[in-house]
């Protein structure tokens, strides 16, 4: 679990980064929120971990919603249990912890929204024989290479991806790929196979073949690569044939 703190009042935050060291919690403190933005891009933090000031508080948070585009918990941590709550949750937070003197409510809570976190990002990616689908970014993964995909190519990706091996049918991929089953002509299910065939083609994941299963819908395949099997001679029985 990794932390990001964001804290005005040096007491609140020593005893709350106290008490998740101690824990063995990894923290990291920022001074402002704009420093705390920039600190949450690709660093991999799992929470966000905000004072309850009720003159910035709703500033903060709306500066998180708006700029932040990575997903993570928002835990705003005080001492008003009534008013500091409700304010925290109208301006998006994700819960309030009043900070108590051995701290146990807060740990407690760390641990959960970090199970949450870490269940909210499985959902959110499909990993098949070594390839990947990121739904935040809309990116498949394989080998070191990325294909960005538009998000009917992605819709049309999982759905396929998602069911590797087996016909997906022509209505189940109208309803996934643009959210319903008529009106969907079999001519527009087409064009966009052929598009994320061509994407994936010229991104070299040469391993994924979509196949049309006539009357039906598609099927899409993970090839073996061509050396899959075969002997790759040792460096000795090299070195002796040069």
């Amino acid at each position: 679990m990794k932390v990001a703190a964001l804290f005005g009042n040096w007491a609140l935050e020593t005893s709350a980064v106290t008490v998740l060291e101690q824990a063995g919690i990894d923290i990291q403190k920022f001074k402002c929120i704009g420093t705390l933005i920039s600190g949450l891009r690709g660093d991999g933090f799992d929470i966000a971990m905000i004072e309850d000031d009720r003159d910035t508080l709703a500033n903060w948070l709306a500066m998180l919603q708006l700029h932040c585009d990575v997903p993570l918990r928002k835990i705003v941590v005080g001492t008003d249990a009534v008013t500091g709550l409700s304010r925290a949750l109208l301006a998006g937070a994700d819960d309030y912890v009043v900070l108590r003197e051995k701290g146990d409510d807060l740990l407690a809570r760390m641990h959960a929204h970090a199970l949450l976190q870490s269940r909210s990002k499985t959902e959110r990616q499909l990993r098949v024989e070594g390839f990947s689908l990121d739904a935040e970014t809309s990116v498949l993964r394989h080998e070191g290479r990325e294909v960005r995909l538009t998000p009917r190519e992605f819709s049309l990706a999982w759905a396929l991806l998602s069911n590797c091996g087996k016909v997906v049918r022509v209505g189940t991929l109208s309803a996934q790929v643009w959210g319903r089953t008529a009106d969907i002509s079999k001519r527009s299910i087409e064009q966009q196979v052929y598009k994320l065939r061509r994407k994936l083609a010229a991104k070299a994941v040469s391993r994924l073949h979509i196949h049309a299963v006539h009357g039906v819908g598609y099927r899409l395949e993970i090839e073996e690569p061509p050396w899959a099997g075969s002997l790759v001679p040792d460096a000795a029985a090299c070195d002796q044939a040069a």
